[in-house]
């Protein structure tokens, strides 16, 4: 294998804290989700993954552990899931130029809070 083929393969590689935090947010994305027998509810698991892992690797890095928290309201993460789902092109990791997540780590992607009405 030639170094540039090692470099490409541990590339992709999740810690394992990213990785259980994907599947809490893949699990409360799927019990949440109005798909009800076991072939929807895999395609559920399916694009979650796809958009969690495309979008974590190639575009910006995502605050995985907050997305997974109980704590965390899980309308933000839905919202950021049907952004990625809409702006995010899986094969290339291209995401549209002005799409701005919740929960994203690079300031260039992040969505600012709002303010409250005074």
């Amino acid at each position: 294998m030639s170094p540039a083929q090692a470099n490409r393969a541990t590339g992709n590689q999740l810690s394992v804290d990213e990785g259980k935090a994907i599947l809490r947010i893949i699990r409360r994305v799927v019990d949440v989700s109005k798909a009800k027998d076991t072939a929807g509810r895999n395609k559920v698991f399916d694009l979650t993954n796809d958009l969690l892992r495309t979008c974590h690797y190639r575009t910006c890095t995502l605050d995985l552990a907050a997305m997974a928290s109980r704590d965390t309201d899980l309308a933000l993460v839905l919202e950021d899931l049907g952004t990625l789902k809409r702006t995010l092109n899986l094969k290339t990791g291209h995401m549209d130029y002005g799409t701005r997540l919740h929960f994203a780590t690079n300031m260039a992607f992040k969505r600012q809070p709002m303010q409250g009405a005074a």
